[in-house]
């Protein structure tokens, strides 16, 4: 389906921005659950796709990729997993945050304009069927996640379920009898409602927005992130006061052990810290950190291993550290290392259980609103005749 912008197409695309900005911006577009959060923000892409085709969908593709790379500054509603990565890469970070979403919006716009081109209701109730079984195949897996839950990074399940979970072919096949029945619950289904071209093409488009999204942006994260790179691995606050330090906790707000005189600090096993004129810094043991930052607004004019600091910020390689001249206040330490990011995140479990705690509830969610509100919108705005019905998808 071809899409001419003319005015009402630009007043829609820009509400659907500003419903986009609304949904990034306050914590009503989104829900964290871990490092991901469950995004509303492809519904709006799913309109705009089936509304004004690929080219809107790939607009608003971006404007939501924007959004959601200056949420892993802190703008909006924060991203955790963006912090994380944009520690290791600002550069990779609009990657991964932007182009997946870009293209989820064009390929949906795409989608849809292939579906309005089916005459046959047939056709569009297998593909309904193929949607259903996908969906249910989530549920599967989410409930399984549900009943062998996850504690502290060790999976409280049985050998046998185990066993079960990670078996490969048996799993294979209880998932392919999953599927069967959600394809054939949803063609009976959809028969029985007897669910126009319109609505099933619409429901099609919001749920390829949504699994598209979750595909495109998982698979990024892997590809991009899944190296050795020096990233954040902890940022402390150090408060001095009277020239000692009084005050040491890390981003966990965990209280770390000091010297009884207040003069000196070891942080973790990478370095040690010391204020006021020690005589000796000791050694750090096991130094396995690349790079350490130290800002605050009453940096400058500080003595870092002899040389003066002139600005808020100053970055060291060395795991130990001299500072005499601090001025009382509180000042931030970043200590960075190389790490694999996706090792990380999947904490020794297997691949699979990895991605299911990952994206699985999330996903499924996703999907199922996606998939209604897609549907319901969509089909308004035909009847509306606020977007033009193909002719091919005329009842």
């Amino acid at each position: 389906m071809k899409s001419k912008f003319n005015v009402r197409s630009l007043v829609l695309l820009g509400l659907l921005t500003a419903i986009v900005a609304l949904f990034s911006l306050t914590p009503i577009g989104s829900i964290p659950i871990g490092p991901l959060s469950i995004t509303l923000n492809i519904i709006p892409i799913a309109i705009a796709a089936i509304a004004l085709g690929p080219t809107g969908g790939l607009i608003l593709g971006l404007v939501f990729g924007i959004f959601s790379f200056l949420q892993c500054f802190g703008i909006g509603v924060l991203s955790g997993m963006g912090a994380a990565t944009l520690e290791i890469s600002p550069t990779l970070t609009f990657i991964q945050r932007v182009v997946p979403r870009a293209l989820d919006g064009l390929l949906v716009g795409i989608i849809f304009s292939t579906l309005s081109k089916i005459n046959s209701k047939k056709t569009l109730s297998v593909i309904s069927g193929i949607v259903s079984g996908i969906v249910l195949i989530g549920l599967f897996l989410s409930a399984m996640l549900l009943i062998c839950y996850d504690k502290d990074g060790k999976y409280k399940m049985s050998e046998g379920m185990y066993n079960f979970m990670t078996s490969g072919l048996p799993v294979a096949l209880t998932l392919i009898g999953v599927f069967a029945v959600g394809f054939a619950a949803m063609f009976w289904f959809v028969n029985k409602k007897d669910l126009s071209k319109v609505q099933q093409s619409c429901g099609i488009a919001g749920f390829s927005a949504a699994i598209l999204n979750t595909i495109f942006f998982m698979g990024a994260l892997v590809i991009l992130f899944n190296h050795s790179a020096t990233g954040l691995d902890n940022k402390y606050t150090m408060t001095i006061t009277n020239g000692v330090i009084s005050q040491i906790k890390d981003s966990s707000d965990k209280d770390i052990e000091f010297s009884a005189d207040g003069l000196q600090a070891k942080i973790g096993s990478s370095l040690v810290l010391s204020v006021g004129d020690t005589s000796e810094i000791a050694p750090a043991v096991d130094a396995d950190a690349v790079r350490f930052e130290l800002s605050s607004d009453k940096l400058k004019g500080a003595v870092l291993n002899g040389e003066t600091i002139n600005g808020k910020t100053t970055k060291f390689k060395e795991p130990s550290a001299s500072l005499r001249g601090l001025s009382d206040g509180n000042y931030t330490l970043k200590v960075y290392k190389k790490f694999n990011y996706i090792d990380r995140l999947r904490n020794g479990k297997s691949i699979l259980l990895f991605i299911i705690t990952a994206v699985g509830i999330n996903a499924l969610f996703e999907m199922v609103i996606s998939t209604i509100f897609s549907t319901l919108i969509g089909t308004a705005l035909f009847k509306a005749k606020l977007i033009k019905t193909p002719e091919n998808l005329k009842e």
